[in-house]
Order: structure tokens, then sequence, then C-alpha cells
């Protein structure tokens, strides 16, 4: 539009026409972007990491454990409700026993507690990191959409570390506190902007595909097992000429 000139009704034609166009790809994390080799560390798990990193006894440290645990299942169990900050949460539980430790000790006993420090319990599922990278390379939006544990600034120091492919824009990890998934608000809050088209990937039926479908999203579903992106390509380029080329060679 030029300076000083009014909006036409062509000008806004053009300008919903390329709303309509524009398309945003929700990955999800767990299951889908990062493949998880060992099951989640449980209570014991975390007592261990809260004891040894912020130096208490056993018996203090599994009642702090059992009060984070409590809060966040409390929340985890109600869809509708706001999951609470995990690092507020350990904060809570440390200082009502008059325990008070710098953020930078509670974010080392989540590290540890997660299984973080443990090289063989995460890695990157290759086919979604390409799946990344070719939807980001179309020229669509690329979003990451995670119910966790850890702070947002750990999950993306977790994603760096895997090398998972810095071509999203926005994430939001449900860690940091806010709606989660399967509640719309968290998808919603995910897809804000101007899309005229929303896709969730993901491997939680419950969690991802079943409220995405919900909301009128497409959904490309994924076995962690058998990680196979080739919904998501059918999705986002079968109007492609070299595509469809591919698709009748295959024939």
């Amino acid at each position: 539009m030029t300076a000083g000139k009014a909006d036409t009704g062509d000008d806004m034609d053009d300008m919903d026409d390329r709303a309509r166009s524009t398309t945003v790809v929700v990955f999800d994390c767990f299951g889908t972007i990062i493949t998880e080799r060992l099951p989640m560390p449980g209570p014991e798990d975390f007592t261990r990491a809260v004891a040894d990193v912020l130096g208490l006894d056993r018996r203090l440290a599994d009642a702090v454990v059992k009060g984070v645990f409590t809060t966040v299942y409390t929340a985890l169990v109600d869809k509708s409700a706001l999951q609470p900050a995990t690092r507020g949460v350990l904060d809570t539980a440390l200082r009502d026993r008059g325990v008070v430790r710098p953020a930078e000790d509670l974010d080392r006993a989540l590290w540890r507690a997660l299984g973080c420090e443990d090289d063989e319990r995460y890695a990157l599922c290759e086919p979604a990191a390409d799946a990344m990278r070719r939807t980001a390379g179309a020229g669509h939006t690329v979003r990451l959409l995670s119910n966790c544990y850890l702070p947002g600034d750990l999950m993306r120091r977790l994603l760096a570390n895997l090398k998972v492919p810095e071509v999203y824009d926005r994430a939001h990890f449900t860690a940091d506190g806010g709606p989660k998934k399967p509640d719309a608000r968290a998808f919603e809050l995910i897809t804000a902007g101007p899309f005229g088209r929303r896709i969730m990937v993901g491997d939680s039926d419950d969690n991802d595909l079943t409220p995405a479908r919900r909301l009128g999203w497409d959904v490309v579903p994924v076995d962690p097992g058998r990680p196979d992106f080739g919904g998501l390509d059918t999705l986002l380029f079968s109007d492609a000429p070299e595509f469809r080329s591919v698709q009748r060679n295959a024939r």
C-alpha cells in the first residue's frame, strides 16, 4: 500500500487471500520431535536429584517432592485447569519448609531430576527434524506445543542439545504456567496470528489430535516407533508439480 493512499476493496481482498493461504504447523515435542529412549523419571529419581543438588536430607527432599507432585498432579487431572509453573511450584514447596535456594540451583535440580543429564534418555527424531526443515523451507510457519515439566529456558536448552532445527518462531511450554493440552486455549495461544490453515503434528490422540480436530485443524498422527511424516507432505505439498511428479513415478 502506497503512503497516503487509502485501502481499496482490492487491497483488502489481497490481504484476506494472503491470510487464508498462510499455514502454521504445530509440532508436539515428546514422542514427536524428541524420542524418549527411557521411561519418565519417577518420584524416587526426583527425590534423589533434589536431595543431591540442593543439599537436603532425604526425608526433607521426599516431603518437597510430594508437595510438588501433589500440586502438579491436581492440575493435570483437571484438563481445563492451568498448569502451574514448575520452577515456582518447587520454590514454594521448599519455602514452605523453610528452605530457600537460588533459581539456578532449582534449575540444576530440575535438569537432573527429569533425566536431562543422561545422554541416553532423549534423542532427536530425525524424520521429524527433516519435516520441520521442509515445512519452514516452503515458507510455512513452524511452532512447538509441549506439555512438559521443564521450564521453557531448560526446554530450549534440551532442544538445542539434541540439535532440533531452530526453524520455529514460537513455542508454548506448559511448565512455564498456563493452559495445557488438550485445553483449546493452548492450541489457540500457540497459533495466534492471521493463519488460514492450522495443522497439528503429534503422537497423542487425546492430547494432540482430537482437540485439534475439534478446532477444525488438519492433523498428522505420528507413531513414535515408526515416525512417518508423509501425511504432512501430502497436506502441504500435494498441489506442487514436483510432488505430483514424484507421486506418479512412485506408482
